[in-house]
């Protein structure tokens, strides 16, 4: 189904999801960051899919706005997550770019997750070729020493699993056995003390998200791949994700129509961030936004944010309690 399809069959929800997020946005500025740095234990800078193309200056230009931006804040981020569709088409042109670009502008480390359109939308080579690549290329931006397309980062005492790609198909997401159980392990690890866990994958999980309505046959597919008993075997774990380029949403929209950026299923807590380089839908449509994660001893914040310029969303924010 094209997007154009699935949003004039369901264009009362695109429409009101839209205006029920930016009547109560519209005119609400606070242009930096500003949280207690004394209590804020980890601070995390979220967006997805910058869809960057070599000849194409504006998303370039977007990403780079984005992340300068970042320095002027009364508190800097510990880190950017950026997780996936960082390019169009998987040129080895356009990755460079993205790479130059991150290096340059964020002041802070970058962690890079890749998404379909980094391996699958890949024509003149092969897919372990590209991923060979790619792995390469995270090693030496993140100065990490991992030998496949899913790891794991640490940052401030708290771990970040990474999920990746291992098939041939163009737009879905393949996991080996061996990944399932790398998820598995690392997720004891990360959660024995209490702490909350981080899994990053650009797909969204199957079912969340309101997918039917905005994207479905989007995300991983449950029954191919059940990781949704691996997250749910421990506690305080989030899942972030993009890959529906659907637009923050304002918590009227959750309300009326059941559509969120951010929701709890089984005790696991599912976050996924809008496109940054592109037009969203089902949402606030507008490029450059994301979120801000933080993270205190007894709970996790999501506080939606468009990064060109500098507005919260303040009816988008959602706090989440550690066990």
């Amino acid at each position: 189904m094209s997007h154009i399809k699935r949003i004039l069959q369901n264009f009362t929800t695109f429409f009101m999801a839209i205006v029920l997020t930016a009547l109560p946005y519209m005119g609400v500025a606070l242009p930096v960051l500003d949280v207690k740095a004394e209590e804020c234990r980890l601070n995390v800078t979220m967006i997805s899919d910058t869809h960057l193309e070599t000849h194409e200056p504006f998303r370039q230009m977007f990403l780079a706005w984005g992340l300068s931006g970042l320095r002027h804040g009364r508190t800097q981020p510990d880190l950017v997550l950026i997780d996936g569709d960082l390019t169009n088409y998987g040129d080895v042109s356009s990755i460079q770019t993205y790479y130059n670009i991150t290096q340059k502008y964020s002041p802070v480390p970058v962690l890079t997750i890749y998404g379909n359109h980094d391996i699958g939308h890949v024509e003149d080579r092969p897919h372990d070729e590209v991923r060979a690549d790619l792995i390469a290329r995270a090693n030496d931006a993140m100065g990490l020493q991992s030998d496949s397309i899913y790891y794991k980062y640490e940052m401030n005492g708290y771990t970040f699993i990474v999920l990746g790609d291992e098939g041939e198909r163009w737009d879905a997401l393949t996991l080996s056995d061996a990944q399932m159980a790398f998820l598995d392990t690392s997720l004891a690890e990360a959660t024995a003390d209490g702490k909350p866990a981080f899994v990053c994958c650009h797909w969204p999980l199957e079912g969340t998200h309101g997918d039917a309505i905005t994207w479905p046959d989007s995300g991983l597919e449950r029954d191919r791949f059940d990781i949704q008993s691996i997250l749910e075997k421990y506690t305080n774990v989030f899942y972030i994700s993009g890959h529906m380029h659907a637009g923050i949403k304002s918590h009227a929209v959750e309300e009326k129509y059941g559509l969120s950026s951010a929701e709890v299923h089984n005790g696991v807590t599912y976050l996924n961030l809008p496109t940054f380089g592109i037009l969203n839908w089902f949402g606030s449509p507008c490029s450059g936004s994301g979120a801000q994660l933080e993270v205190y001893d007894d709970q996790v914040i999501f506080r939606p944010r468009n990064y060109l310029t500098g507005h919260w969303f303040v009816n988008s924010e959602y706090s989440f309690d550690l066990v």
